[in-house]
């Protein structure tokens, strides 16, 4: 998943309101128009997400779902302006997805036979991840309680506030080393659930070169595939 993150609160109100003790709000489903180089206005749907949070982040899904996460207080229209002012930004992670997919190689299998490779490669990630994991998990604190092999849309892998976490079966069609950092990257979660500079440096403490693994997974992920 590609994104943008806004490190600075532009709230000036600290008074406190009943919005601002709401911890999330429904997803919403809008549009935005965005003028292109050539100025022609693009319709772009997106997701707004509130929540209770300070800054506000946007991202592009390998399904090229975009998301914008903003914290309660912010407004429509505020979020249409950080969406119009991050117009390039948008247009060229879209472009870039778009090539990626159409490079993507054709598959030539049934869905019978995708069915059967699927259920035969989620089998082989309900043995080789917890071993990884377990593997991972000593060098780490946090502990986590379960594992789950899901077949998520748009995500590699997740760790609940409870301490489970859940990984997608087409990490076994990526490079070992991918895998281990999807499996490292949710470990550290157990102990930092964001992704702040104190997240990056654990995952660091474990894969020196995690930069490399996320580029190759942000470049590669979409033709994992079967």
């Amino acid at each position: 998943m590609t994104s943008y993150n806004n490190t600075h609160n532009n709230r000036k109100n600290n008074t406190e309101s009943p919005l601002r003790r709401q911890t999330s709000k429904s997803p919403e489903s809008l549009s935005v128009f965005l003028t292109n180089e050539k100025n022609e206005l693009l319709p772009v749907s997106y997701t707004l997400l509130r929540s209770q949070r300070r800054t506000w982040a946007l991202s592009l899904s390998q399904d090229g779902t975009l998301t914008l996460r903003v914290p309660l207080w912010m407004s429509t229209a505020e979020a249409e302006r950080i969406l119009l002012s991050k117009t390039d930004w948008i247009l060229d992670k879209q472009e870039q997805l778009a090539r990626r997919r159409a490079s993507r190689p054709v598959s030539r299998l049934t869905p019978e036979e995708k069915r059967a490779q699927e259920l035969r490669l989620r089998r082989e990630a309900a043995d080789l991840i917890p071993r990884r994991a377990a593997y991972y998990q000593a060098m780490l604190p946090g502990q986590y309680r379960r594992i789950y092999i899901r077949g998520q849309k748009t995500r590699w892998g997740s760790c609940s506030s409870a301490g489970n976490l859940s990984f997608n079966w087409k990490l076994m069609l990526a490079p070992p080393e991918i895998l281990d950092y999807v499996v490292v990257h949710e470990l550290c979660h157990l102990t930092q659930m964001n992704h702040s500079r104190a997240f990056w440096a654990l995952v660091e403490s474990i894969l020196p070169d995690y930069k490399q693994r996320r580029k190759w997974l942000r470049d590669n992920g979409t033709s994992l595939e079967l």
